[in-house]
């Protein structure tokens, strides 16, 4: 009796061990940047959030405004064996609404730095260790040749503003005291305001990450200018400010 007791206990041990195993969110020791981008079972960041789009062909501006939550709540194994954490994103029309999940993020930490999926396409988010004026090829995995995501092509991102604080402005700023900016793109072509009758365009890209918090500011600007009947812009600008985090 004594042995089977035993045995049961050593089997709820193993499977206790298995289960903290697959959910095991430590990144490692010997290099602390990997905090701005922490991935831990259960942690979230809240974000109020702005945008605008702009549709060419009814020469019409929609504005809105929502709230997005990022939660790491689960890991797996990939294709490759390697851990990936899911990141599960809620949104909700405003204060106090109720949540609704939407998207997943999949993010795999690898020996090059933070693979992040979303909405099928693969960044290079982050690599480490976080150092001033480090560049990359942030998009290299993205499918450019598809027209949706062409204007990805040949981003190279770049840390600027490390180890600086940051204010994320807004109706509820919030200023962080350890950061690193993240400047993904930023190119421009004429400007329609002052010259209508030229091709323009213009994508702009920025995200901002906290230690110990993660990205606690976005600003993704995108659109496209052609002249003709409409002459009016194409595309879409997004803004994200982190509010509350765990």
């Amino acid at each position: 009796m004594l042995k089977k007791i035993f045995s049961i206990s050593l089997l709820v041990a193993i499977s206790t061990a298995a289960l903290y195993s697959c959910r095991k969110t430590d990144q490692g020791v010997g290099d602390a940047t990997l905090n701005y981008f922490p991935l831990k079972f259960g942690k979230y960041v809240t974000y109020d959030v702005d945008s605008i789009n702009y549709y060419g062909p009814s020469c019409t501006q929609v504005k809105s405004t929502m709230q997005i939550k990022y939660v790491i709540t689960d890991t797996f194994l990939d294709k490759k064996k390697r851990l990936t954490y899911l990141m599960d994103v809620y949104t909700r029309p405003y204060e106090g609404a109720l949540w609704h999940q939407g998207s997943v993020i999949f993010v795999t930490p690898t020996s090059a730095g933070l693979l992040y999926t979303q909405d099928g396409v693969q960044y290079v988010k982050m690599t480490f260790p976080v150092k001033e004026g480090t560049t990359w090829k942030g998009n290299q995995y993205a499918t450019t040749d598809d027209s949706l995501y062409s204007y990805l092509k040949g981003w190279n991102y770049k840390y600027t503003d490390y180890h600086k604080s940051y204010y994320t402005g807004g109706l509820r700023g919030v200023n962080f005291d350890n950061t690193v900016s993240l400047l993904l793109d930023d190119e421009s072509v004429n400007y329609p305001t002052f010259d209508s009758g030229v091709n323009a365009y213009r994508t702009f890209a920025k995200e901002v990450y906290a230690y110990n918090v993660g990205m606690i500011y976005k600003e993704w600007t995108h659109w496209t200018y052609k002249p003709g009947k409409a002459d009016c812009k194409n595309g879409y600008s997004v803004i994200m400010r982190a509010i509350d985090h765990n």
